[in-house]
């Protein structure tokens, strides 16, 4: 085999494992929708430089399951591509400055709709726990709201006026009316 086909090779082998991987990774990554993993990626980040969420940019896709965001952070605008892998690992990288490069773990709950993380940053005081879920749709509010009809609570006075009732003689409408006694 001649020297060139030989480089070529070893120069080809790698990025196609990667890419292969990436296709493979893919369809479990996007279990969550480009909601949810664009909702990590923005908190992540957020978390990372301590800057509000609403401060970020959606520049575009580079990919399945890789995003790019937009910030001015030091000085001037910062873009970041944010990898959400479906081996339950977020990969940040800054394109701008190329020396940041964070992997953060996360795990999807039982429906495989919604993602948590757990990362704290020394500059942002915020330590609870990252959860990004994909935007509720009408016929999820519906489904909610039939959910939750059931389990309400009965409102006290609602309740007073039951136990009133129940403690009087039922009034049935069918029954014959008691004829009317002595003297009238």
């Amino acid at each position: 085999m001649p020297e060139t086909s030989r480089s070529l090779t070893r120069l080809l082998l790698p990025a196609l494992a990667v890419v292969l991987s990436l296709l493979v990774a893919a369809p479990k990554a996007q279990a969550a929708g480009d909601d949810a993993n664009l909702s990590l990626c923005k908190q992540v980040l957020s978390r990372m430089l301590c800057k509000k969420l609403n401060e970020f940019g959606y520049v575009g896709k580079a990919g399945e399951g890789v995003y790019i965001l937009s910030i001015f952070y030091a000085s001037k605008n910062s873009e970041y591509l944010c990898a959400v892998m479906a081996d339950g690992q977020l990969v940040l990288q800054d394109r701008t400055w190329h020396a940041t490069r964070r992997v953060v773990s996360y795990t999807p709950d039982s429906d495989g709709k919604c993602l948590t993380a757990t990362f704290s940053s020394p500059e942002c005081p915020a330590r609870a726990p990252i959860k990004a879920c994909p935007a509720k749709t009408p016929m999820d509010a519906k489904e909610q709201v039939k959910e939750t009809f059931w389990v309400r609570p009965i409102p006290q006075i609602l309740e007073e006026e039951y136990k009133a009732m129940s403690g009087q003689p039922q009034q049935n409408a069918t029954a014959p009316a008691a004829p009317p006694g002595p003297g009238k």
